[in-house]
């Protein structure tokens, strides 16, 4: 190879690694909702409070273990730790039947928990680093009465308001 034709070939090198990037970073990330009904509904619901009985030791975790009355009467404990393998989990009280309302996956746990009672609607947002590398935000929200998960989304941090505080 001559002096002359390497800096060609390291042009052609860096444009590959360049397009390859641009592609992978168009393809491989989804898009971020910054607006829309499960932003909207997020933004509205009652706050649930973090639990003053905390089970898990340690720093900054946040625990919720409270009941929710649905607008049939029954009532549905909603619990779940902002922590690996954290999720969100909600027991009905009458039949005992428990089923899982939020789970984002590795490294991406519960931050604030949500609950529109005219609705029956709860809303869990998500925060961390997907697979330890990529900061993700993402809002489920699930339709108690139902049973059901209505809607995940990946969404945009600054289209959300502050989360609830903690009491202490």
């Amino acid at each position: 190879m001559s002096a002359s034709s390497e800096p060609s070939t390291a042009i052609h090198k860096l444009r590959n690694i360049v397009c390859f990037g641009i592609v992978f970073s168009t393809i491989g990330c989804p898009r971020t909702l910054s607006h829309g009904p499960i932003i909207d509904g997020y933004k509205t619901a009652a706050c649930i409070p973090v639990s003053a009985n905390r089970k898990v030791k340690g720093p900054h975790t946040r625990e919720w273990e409270t009941a929710v009355t649905l607008s049939d009467g029954s009532k549905v404990m909603v619990v779940g730790y902002q922590m690996p393998g954290g999720r969100i989990t909600v027991r009905y009280m009458t039949t005992g039947r428990e089923l899982e309302a939020a789970n984002a996956g590795d490294y991406v746990y519960p931050s604030d928990v949500r609950f529109d009672a005219q609705k029956n609607l709860l809303f869990v947002k998500a925060s961390g680093l997907a697979g330890g590398i990529n900061h993700e935000t993402r809002l489920f929200e699930y339709d108690l009465l139902g049973q059901r998960l209505i809607e995940s989304r990946r969404v945009c941090d600054t289209a959300l308001p502050t989360e609830c505080l903690e009491s202490r």
